[in-house]
């Protein structure tokens, strides 16, 4: 046995780690683009091993099979957006900021993240919506979200102008989610639809919530009671 192990700078591991981490993040990052591409039934095992340069014994070493990794990326981008939103949390408990700062970076930290994977968060809402236990599965994510939302907004109940504070917040963040989802799906045909989406979309959507909580004058008001 030799008295030292070759270990990759980097990283602390050996060659062959390495060689095998940098397989595994080849398949994923294959299998998100093709999945945003083509979509799930689009996209086949050989397809990801192809793009991925990778042999197919090198897949399901890895992988049971495309279902598997189609869910290991779904929790993977869940994962990425609950950090960013605890993040967002913590940044605005920090700065002790204002529920009219807390609903316009959240608004944003939300159409941002799915603007830079629009294609497969799409992918992910399609199969959500024909599929009832992935369904559940993409369901908690935004139960996850909403856990984190929730109560930094209700720490700041005092400021909204409402009867029923509560209520008032838990509408905020279902239309929050409702619009970001429509703008995932439709974004591709906006100039058929006639909606908006980017900025205009973020700034319209700040302010009915801001109004629905009674912070902000406009179409939609606060509901008492």
């Amino acid at each position: 046995m030799p008295d030292t192990i070759d270990l990759d700078r980097d990283h602390g591991r050996t060659p062959q780690q390495s060689r095998s981490r940098e397989t595994l993040t080849r398949i994923i990052n294959a299998a998100e683009a093709l999945f945003a591409e083509r979509g799930y039934d689009g996209t086949t095992v050989n397809d990801i091993v192809s793009r991925a340069r990778c042999s197919v014994g090198s897949f399901y070493a890895r992988f049971k099979d495309k279902e598997s990794l189609f869910l290991h990326i779904h929790d993977q981008q869940c994962a990425l957006l609950t950090q960013r939103i605890d993040f967002l949390g913590d940044l605005v408990r920090a700065e002790n900021a204002t529920l009219e700062t807390v609903v316009r970076q959240s608004v944003r930290a939300l159409f941002l993240f799915a603007g830079q994977r629009r294609e497969l968060t799409r992918v992910f809402i399609q199969r959500s919506g024909v599929d009832p236990e992935f369904h559940e599965r993409y369901a908690q994510t935004w139960g996850l979200v909403r856990d984190r939302l929730r109560p930094v907004m209700l720490a700041r109940k005092a400021e909204i102008v409402s009867d029923n504070p509560t209520r008032a917040v838990d509408f905020t963040l279902q239309l929050m989610h409702s619009l970001w989802a429509n703008d995932v799906l439709h974004h591709k045909v906006k100039d058929i639809t006639g909606q908006e989406t980017g900025e205009a979309l973020i700034e319209d959507l700040t302010d009915s919530c801001l109004a629905w909580l009674g912070l902000k004058s406009g179409p939609v008001k606060a509901r008492r009671g």
